[in-house]
């Protein structure tokens, strides 16, 4: 008896640990930023942070990839928007005069949409979304509690998990034990057709328009059931582009 009470006990302190909030660095066994982290692993933080924080963050799944990786949405705002989100898009949907069925309340929170990753060799946005993620969740934060009184944030991870996993697996294998930032360096010369395009080489930042490709396809129907206010698109810059 002594030992199936000691056996419930230890599983509920797991349980309870699990459950938790982690910083990326926790969750990950790395700081984060120190390398590049696989896909899967971006998506294992984003489900463990949504069980952590349910009353501030709702994780949907929106399609798949070519290759069969998940494309995710996470929703993030104060518990009480959170209750009634779906109220909230729908208002959101009458301010644009999409919905007509009722006059829109314009004092409703507003609609932050953020896309990391489009291109997959620009690798780290996905690891500035994890960041993202923890501290628009962070209890200790008080700037991001009063932000999110006011608004609803969507976070998408990452728009191409299969370039962006292509260029990561090989620029994993290629780096050394310290980085070298020579230019000439085998970790800088990526062969191709490199990480920035799709499963089939298809530049997503290239398809809004045309919507070939089935994770643009999910996505733009999302998008255009909450028809957010502000849009951010997360890019990096070439080494010497200070603009």
């Amino acid at each position: 008896m002594r030992v199936k009470s000691l056996f419930a006990g230890l599983l509920l302190l797991g349980m309870s640990a699990a459950a938790q909030l982690r910083t990326p660095d926790e969750f990950l066994g790395y700081p984060l930023g120190s390398k590049f982290t696989p896909h899967y692993k971006i998506v294992n933080y984003f489900n463990q942070t949504a069980a952590a924080m349910p009353q501030m963050m709702k994780l949907e799944k929106y399609g798949e990839t070519n290759e069969g990786r998940e494309l995710l949405l996470a929703f993030v705002s104060s518990a009480e928007n959170m209750a009634r989100l779906e109220d909230i898009r729908k208002n959101n949907l009458r301010l644009t005069g999409i919905l007509k069925d009722k006059p829109a309340d314009p004092s409703a929170p507003v609609i932050v949409w953020l896309s990391y990753n489009v291109h997959g060799n620009e690798a780290s946005s996905s690891e500035v979304s994890m960041k993202t993620l923890y501290e628009l969740l962070n209890p200790a934060n008080a700037q991001t509690k009063e932000w999110l009184k006011n608004t609803v944030v969507i976070i998408d991870p990452c728009l191409n998990p299969d370039g962006r996993d292509r260029y990561v697996n090989w620029f994993n294998q290629m780096v050394g034990k310290n980085a070298n930032a020579d230019v000439a360096s085998r970790e800088h010369r990526e062969p191709w057709p490199g990480g920035r395009v799709n499963h089939y080489n298809f530049d997503l930042n290239r398809d809004w328009a045309w919507q070939t490709q089935v994770a643009t396809q999910g996505r733009v129907k999302k998008y255009n059931e909450w028809m957010p206010q502000i849009h951010c698109d997360y890019h990096e810059q070439y080494i010497n582009n200070q603009s």
